[in-house]
């Protein structure tokens, strides 16, 4: 296995975790009688973090792809990782603004 292969592995390997804190946030919190046992803001916070991060998971899958089309072509790699950086951060801007907007409800200011 070259480089290029082995560099694109680990970028799809990399998105495994995101992946898994998504159906992690999805997983339906019950009580024993069947009732929810989080709040109805609490579970729409859980899967708009879910689908964010399931786009975390999939930017890195898409990065995987770019650099193994990009192959030993040092342009194309470079264009692939800063647009995957790009795109991985401002998911995690997302994220963050999703997760403070919904503190700020909670606490009830405006």
């Amino acid at each position: 296995m070259d480089t290029v292969n082995l560099a694109a592995v680990v970028f799809a390997l990399s998105s495994l975790p995101a992946f898994g804190i998504a159906w992690m946030l999805r997983r339906v919190r019950t009580r024993g009688d069947g009732a929810s046992a989080v709040s109805p803001a609490k579970a729409m916070l859980d899967r708009r973090l879910a689908r964010l991060m399931d786009a975390v998971g999939s930017v890195g899958l898409v990065a995987a792809a770019g650099l193994w089309w990009a192959g030993d072509d040092r342009g194309r790699a470079t264009l692939v990782v800063v647009a995957m950086v790009v795109l991985v951060n401002a998911m995690v801007v997302a994220v963050l603004l999703s997760f403070f907007a919904a503190r700020r409800k909670a606490r009830g200011r405006p």
